[in-house]
């Protein structure tokens, strides 16, 4: 089964609001360009080409003096040759991609260093390789790429920023209509769904078809009233961190960056906080906090295992991600009731508790002799 951070997509209407799309850019300055050689003609020549080709440009004779004068501005780029006295090349692009992850680092290498150092070079992360000796043509190209790669990294950067900015705007929202809540009655998680919910007809829906799904497991796996009534409130509020994502990432009609899923993975554990603001909560927020764990550990956001879980969150992940493949997604259509089962089952005992699995399966085929009879009637 697809990666469920895809999964929380299903029913979202919301209308598109916050961070920009991918692709929009850090404000743009002159790329500068660090030039680390200790051969004094070499650093020079390397300098007034670069300068000639409208960089800003800055020089050092060894890593620590390069070191120095990147402290208070990184550049964009940096040419560094891989033999010097003291700590070398390799040495100080180390350092440069711990300390300044979006500088690009380029190595000057001798031809007789050219093997070891491409081969070492792969494992500290350079941009480009420069075989001395190397003419003007040669240099612009690879800095023009290392300058790209900058740009790039920057913008996933500011990207990544306004996403969070967005998240913690949302969440705020939220954590204000959440405070607005009386809990004086049993109905008041149903009338904070559609508060929240007011313009997400589909999410609605989802959650109280998830609710309905989920108490017919619990029932069906004999928990008692007390624990199928916490199971409902889970199903009802499973996705509600989803409302802190940004319309961006959830509507999002391509597979999801490893940036954009870290993000979108942060959303259980929100929900799960923004709930445990109400005591009559508080075992409902554990469901949602591992709701999208998995029994082999790979889930998140703790990467719990099956015995980590409690059985609710484990029956409101099958009935979660059974709804969400039967229904449209942003990314993609709707497959059939017997797929997703079979779906399930695939992704049994690694994404699911088989348990679950079983009783879920047996209650849908019961559901399709019978048509028009519900699964259980909502309690709680």
């Amino acid at each position: 089964m697809q990666d469920r951070t895809a999964i929380i997509h299903a029913g979202d209407d919301r209308g598109t609001r916050g961070a920009d799309e991918p692709g929009s850019h850090c404000p743009d300055v002159t790329p500068s360009v660090l030039v680390v050689d200790d051969e004094n003609g070499v650093r020079d020549l390397m300098r007034r080409w670069l300068q000639g080709e409208g960089y800003t440009v800055v020089s050092a004779g060894n890593a620590d003096e390069a070191l120095g004068l990147m402290a208070p501005s990184p550049p964009s780029v940096a040419v560094c040759d891989i033999r010097m006295p003291g700590r070398d090349g390799l040495w100080l692009a180390d350092r440069i991609r711990q300390d300044y992850p979006e500088t690009a680092v380029i190595m000057a290498t001798g031809v007789q260093d050219t093997y070891g150092s491409v081969a070492s070079g792969l494992h500290h992360g350079l941009v480009d390789y420069l075989t001395k000796p190397f003419g003007r043509d040669r240099l612009r190209e690879a800095v023009g790429r290392g300058v790209e790669w900058h740009r790039n990294a920057k913008d996933s950067r500011c990207w990544r920023e306004r996403l969070e900015e967005e998240v913690d705007l949302r969440r705020a929202e939220i954590a204000q209509a959440i405070a607005g809540v009386r809990p004086q009655s049993g109905e008041f998680v149903d009338a904070l769904l559609s508060s929240l919910l007011a313009d997400a007809a589909d999410a609605y829906a989802h959650a109280h078809r998830v609710a309905t799904l989920s108490v017919s497991v619990a029932r069906r796996l004999g928990m008692d009233d007390e624990e199928i009534a916490t199971v409902r409130l889970g199903a009802l509020l499973h996705d509600i961190g989803k409302l802190a994502m940004p319309d961006a990432l959830l509507r999002k009609p391509a597979p999801l960056t490893g940036e954009e899923q870290q993000v979108v993975r942060q959303h259980p554990q929100i929900g799960a906080e923004l709930l445990a603001s109400l005591p009559s909560l508080a075992e409902a927020a554990d469901i949602v906090r591992s709701v999208y764990e998995r029994p082999d550990g790979r889930g998140y956001p703790a990467g719990l295992s099956t015995e980590a879980v409690s059985l609710g969150a484990r029956i409101v992940s099958a009935a979660d991600a059974y709804d969400a493949m039967t229904r449209p997604r942003v990314f993609c259509g709707a497959i059939t009731n017997s797929d997703a089962l079979l779906e399930l089952e695939r992704c049994s005992g690694t994404q699911f508790d088989p348990r679950v699995i079983l009783v879920l399966k047996d209650l849908l085929a019961r559901a399709e002799e019978a048509p028009g009879v519900p699964l259980s009637p909502g309690r709680g």
